[in-house]
């Protein structure tokens, strides 16, 4: 009962980045004391920096440790976390016991996985949630059984493996789209919807994703700038875009998202034109829009302003034929739905 309670608690953490680390998958952990104390509790945020299991023991380092962490270290350097956990644990973890969404990595890239450093830190036990489903990464839980660390296995399997659904919609396919709305209490989605901090989220995947994708009618009607400016550290950058219309007309130039230095905007005048057979893929726009790709979709989410109650009749009548609920959360003073 307790490291389900744990682990669940990893899950909602894990869904407050869901996307943010693609192409890796979204993974959150937990350090316990040797009394259940919690002392870390992180998640994976980006690709290329540390992961949960890393940044979790750094937490945990300066609640064990009677000297603290170096601050020189830069929490998103993978390389320098690692090794300093690797070379200066002086067996600080022994008695802990890590709770993780994913089993750990096996797989030697920029650094070597996280089962061996887990190996050489040799806490008392490893709770996972579900098994590594990438081949050249799985294999970490039998490494640690072999050092003689305990595993449990298997605690909230189905929650652990929805988190991965982005994750192994890439692997399997190349492409992972998700189509994004947001909405009133109403079910209205024109003009300004979002709080701040739906904003930074949304503006933190535009970062991730390969391609934004909208509507030219949106386009034509908002005068979008589709920018990042919202982004939260540590998310930046700029996405292509590209816009889904049946009207040849040309599109006024001054409108602002043609104005931003840098990006590739690619215009579309049939669906298959649309670039969803390959990377991360953010759809923009209101139920139109989704009646004409949703067999495209892989995921969608939705933001809505307090209540799921009124607005979502629509959504559900849309969706409870293909579409499953697989996770909520309140966000600011939004709350985010997501479906698959």
């Amino acid at each position: 009962m307790l490291f389900e309670i744990l682990m669940r608690a990893c899950v909602n953490h894990a869904w407050q980045s869901q996307t943010l680390a693609l192409p890796n998958p979204s993974v959150a952990c937990a350090v316990l004391s040797g009394n259940h104390e919690v002392l870390a509790l992180q998640t994976h945020r980006k690709a290329h920096t540390p992961h949960a299991e890393v940044l979790a023991l750094r937490q945990a380092f300066n609640a064990l440790s009677p000297t603290p962490y170096p601050k020189h270290i830069d929490p998103l350097d993978k390389e320098s976390n690692y090794h300093f956990l690797a070379q200066n644990h002086s067996d600080l973890f022994k008695d802990c016991t890590l709770v993780v969404t994913l089993e750990p990595c096996n797989h030697f890239g920029k650094t070597p996985p996280c089962a061996a450093l887990l190996e050489q830190l040799h806490p008392k036990k490893v709770v996972i949630g579900t098994l590594e489903p990438s081949m050249k990464a799985k294999g970490g839980g039998d490494r640690l059984k072999k050092a003689g660390i305990e595993v449990l296995s298997g605690v909230l399997e189905k929650p652990c493996n929805d988190l991965l659904i982005p994750f192994t919609c890439l692997e399997s396919k190349g492409a992972f789209n998700l189509f994004k709305i947001a909405m009133r209490l109403d079910g209205d989605y024109t003009g300004k919807i979002s709080g701040q901090e739906s904003q930074n989220f949304t503006h933190n995947q535009r970062t991730i994703a390969d391609h934004l994708i909208i509507s030219g009618k949106s386009v034509r009607t908002d005068r979008p700038t589709l920018s990042t400016r919202f982004a939260t550290p540590p998310y930046e950058g700029l996405c292509n875009v590209a816009i889904l219309t049946r009207d040849k007309t040309p599109f006024e130039p001054t409108i602002p998202l043609f104005g931003v230095k840098g990006r590739g905007v690619q215009i579309c005048h049939e669906v298959k034109q649309l670039p969803l057979d390959k990377g991360f893929n953010v759809i923009e726009g209101g139920w139109g829009l989704f009646a004409s790709l949703q067999e495209y979709v892989d995921m969608l989410l939705i933001h809505a302003n307090a209540s799921l109650q009124g607005g979502a009749q629509h959504a559900t009548h849309q969706l409870n034929k293909r579409f499953l609920p697989l996770h909520s959360q309140v966000l600011g003073q939004d709350i985010l739905a997501w479906f698959a």
